[in-house]
């Protein structure tokens, strides 16, 4: 039996997994319906790796949670503040994001190395010198800046959710406890999945997407993995794919069998395709298959959404996404 593992993206925590895990679900039956699959998986089929509440603990300095197996936006007015408290490595990441969500949105804040975009910044970037030099309340100002510049231009995606991500990613990449407690709970999953190393289809959002990779090609044994599903997967954007390789070489996770990489191209929270000029693997790797589709969720980016009409919507919602899904369960 091939068993389904189910691994969220960012901002969920205070969520309730067995909710958030009918919500996948829900919009998967769906896509597997419209790709014209009879499948429907439930929840004895899956286990959905929910470590919302563990990552918000463990990035705020607080003792965390365990990650179960089973899975808000900030207020604007304090996005100085939690800005402020970052440590210069920390907001240099989420300055490189930011700036390259607005290049990708057509808008790039002036400065001596990043011309002026269609429309005039703010004093407060013009004035800004984003550059390695810049370190403390320079460069402070310079990321409260460009985030003002993300909630005036930028259609889909606020200051808070950018700065969400970026924290949660920076973390998972660059915080050594963070990885080891986050990892060993899609790790457990795969364990806990297989009986006698039965294969695992493995379903990633967004920031899941980066936690699925870190395990996937960092373990030497476990399940195969017919399946690796990451919509809306933030890997390509230069600052993730930097962090990344300053671990370890680009790699196609071993014992898997397909990488599909759906991802609207309105998405900026993803912002690019993974091809090989975005993500390069090593020569005689396999293909990853970067799917564009068009997510009908508000944003662009959720994996599963219900629409007013009682609809689905989100990437699992679409037959495109859903139909490789089930094709590898079966």
């Amino acid at each position: 039996m091939t068993r389904l593992v189910l691994v969220h993206g960012r901002d969920l925590d205070g969520r309730d997994p067995e909710s958030l895990e009918a919500e996948w679900l829900g919009a998967l039956g769906a896509g597997l319906a419209a790709a014209g699959s009879p499948l429907r998986p439930t929840d004895d089929d899956a286990s959905f790796v929910y470590y919302g509440d563990t990552l918000e603990r463990l990035v705020d300095g607080g003792t965390p949670p365990p990650v179960t197996v089973h899975a808000l936006a900030a207020d604007p007015a304090a996005l100085p503040r939690l800005v402020r408290a970052l440590p210069d490595g920390e907001l240099r990441f989420v300055l490189d994001v930011a700036r390259e969500v607005l290049t990708a949105a057509g808008h790039r804040p002036a400065g001596p190395s990043s011309p002026a975009g269609p429309s005039p910044a703010p004093p407060a970037v013009e004035a800004s010198v984003v550059a390695e030099g810049v370190v403390g309340d320079a460069l402070v100002e310079a990321l409260v800046a460009t985030l003002a510049l993300v909630d005036r231009y930028v259609p889909g995606v606020s200051a808070a959710v950018l700065l969400t991500l970026t924290r949660d990613v920076y973390a998972s990449l660059h915080d050594d406890v963070v990885r080891r407690v986050i990892d060993a709970g899609l790790a457990d999953a795969l364990a806990d999945a297989t009986s006698g190393d039965e294969p695992a289809v493995v379903v990633a959002h967004s920031l899941g997407s980066v936690v699925a990779y870190s395990v996937l090609t960092a373990r030497t044994g476990g399940p195969d993995v017919p399946l690796l599903l990451t919509p809306g997967s933030p890997l390509g954007i230069r600052a993730v794919r930097e962090a990344v390789e300053s671990r370890a070489p680009l790699a196609f996770p071993a014992r898997v069998g397909r990488w599909v990489s759906p991802r609207d191209p309105r998405d900026l929270l993803a912002l690019h395709d993974l091809t090989p000029d975005v993500f390069p693997l090593p020569a005689g790797s396999p293909t990853i298959e970067a799917l564009r589709v068009t997510n009908r969720a508000p944003g662009f980016h959720a994996a599963a959404h219900r629409l007013d009409d009682g609809a689905w919507a989100g990437y699992l919602a679409l037959p495109e996404v859903a139909g490789p899904v089930g094709a590898a369960l079966t």
